[in-house]
């Protein structure tokens, strides 16, 4: 909600809550980063299953999209299949460990990678 307000110019066709699944299955709703949610590969996992869902409800090819993020497991999900990728990294922040398309600071910023 607080990105669709902050991006009032773009389009969004489908917002995915936060993919990490808790112990016992379920999905959490938050996108901060805790311990005790399963491993790396159990968060790359999930990343990847809401990345082919998005990509199943939607008719268009992954290179018409950008993903933006600021957790390595979705970006590194999306640039998998085919898709533009977009780290949200705020000044003097960690880079993370995946290359990505475009970096912006804060999510106001992807307005100006969407218009490019």
């Amino acid at each position: 909600e607080r990105l669709t307000r902050q991006l009032s110019g773009v389009e969004f066709n489908l917002l995915v809550p936060d993919g990490r699944r808790r112990r016992g299955g379920g999905r959490t709703t938050t996108t901060t980063t805790t311990t005790g949610y399963g491993s790396k590969h159990d968060d790359e996992s999930a990343a990847g299953d809401i990345l082919e869902n998005v990509l199943s409800r939607i008719d268009v090819p992954p290179l018409k999209f950008v993903a933006v993020s600021d957790r390595d497991d979705y970006l590194r999900a999306a640039r998998d299949v085919g898709m533009f990728t977009c780290r949200v990294r705020p000044l003097n922040k960690r880079r993370g460990n995946v290359t990505t398309d475009y970096n912006v600071e804060d999510a106001g910023s992807v307005q100006d990678v969407i218009n490019e």
